[in-house]
């Protein structure tokens, strides 16, 4: 019988991170499929549910298979690393 141990702060907070850049990753892609089914509402005129299912559902799968080869190429830390050091231009 295995005996539970603690979970130590460290860890819990690298899951606590590798959570939210999976979710981040695979969310963005949800956002880009939700302006293309703005796009095609309003290009058709009407609200299709079952178009609008499909659309958000394709780009569920697209944003969890990247978050997926992200998590096993590069490594969730190690992701969220080089986001947090790149630079950003104020234009």
């Amino acid at each position: 019988m295995k005996i539970a141990t603690p979970v130590k702060p460290l860890d819990l907070q690298k899951m606590m991170i590798a959570t939210y850049v999976w979710l981040r990753i695979a969310l963005s892609y949800c956002v880009v499929g939700a302006v293309i089914t703005t796009l095609v509402s309003a290009f058709i005129q009407a609200v299709n549910l079952p178009i609008i299912s499909v659309i958000m559902t394709i780009f569920l799968c697209i944003g969890v298979y990247k978050a997926e080869v992200t998590r096993r190429d590069t490594g969730l830390n190690s992701y969220f690393i080089k986001l947090s050091n790149q630079k950003h231009n104020d234009f």
